[in-house]
């Protein structure tokens, strides 16, 4: 008799398939408790403020405006010495 790595394969298929039906009939059992995931109040506030922070957009367009606005009217100043404070650190 011989045997060969192909015949297996179709054994290990239906050994899984009924490994799997009888998992869920011990998950359909009533009153068994099934494991479940529990998010935190502070990781459902984390949540809904990080879909809060996508939502903004990267891009501010209303300051955008105004300041081409400054811009081609001539009245945007630099402040140059705020600028460099703001790059060293000292506010």
């Amino acid at each position: 008799m011989k045997i060969d790595g192909t015949s297996m394969s179709s054994i290990g298929s239906i050994q899984a398939t009924n490994r799997v039906a009888s998992i869920a009939k011990k998950a359909a059992i009533p009153g068994q408790e099934q494991d479940g995931i529990k998010v935190s109040d502070k990781g459902q506030l984390y949540q809904n403020l990080l879909q809060k922070v996508k939502e903004i957009p990267e891009v501010r367009e209303e300051r955008i405006r105004e300041i081409t606005e400054q811009i081609n009217k001539g009245e945007f100043k630099i402040d140059a010495q705020s600028i460099a404070g703001k790059l060293l650190g000292q506010e």
